[in-house]
């Protein structure tokens, strides 16, 4: 599916909380130059290694925040963000509204 890119999404997917994760590192991954990693990426996928990376992150994070059990501060560490901040910020961008507000839009409560 993913072809030369394989072993660098097979890393993102199962390494994403990772917050040092570079180009560089997943260039090396699937032996190939970095500036041909990012190239044969965004043709690829149509985005970046940092947005998938980041779309990943955020997806587990929607996971989590739905799943209830996690404070946020908890759930933005698991998921590699750098600060609580950070995460939310991203989120809201990335997502239109607050973490917060995701949980109280999607949660579904079971008695």
């Amino acid at each position: 599916r993913c072809g030369i890119l394989a072993p660098a999404i097979k890393f993102i997917e199962t390494s994403y909380s990772d917050s040092s994760i570079t180009n560089k590192t997943l260039a090396d991954l699937c032996n190939i130059s970095e500036i041909y990693f990012r190239r044969q990426f965004k043709t690829k996928f149509g985005i970046t290694p940092k947005q998938y990376m980041l779309n990943v992150r955020l997806q587990r994070a929607k996971q989590l925040l739905l799943d209830g059990r996690y404070k946020i501060n908890t759930i933005s560490e698991e998921c590699g963000f750098t600060s609580q901040y950070h995460f939310s910020r991203i989120f809201r961008e990335k997502v239109g509204k607050s973490a917060t507000e995701f949980i109280k839009e999607n949660r579904t409560y079971k008695i």
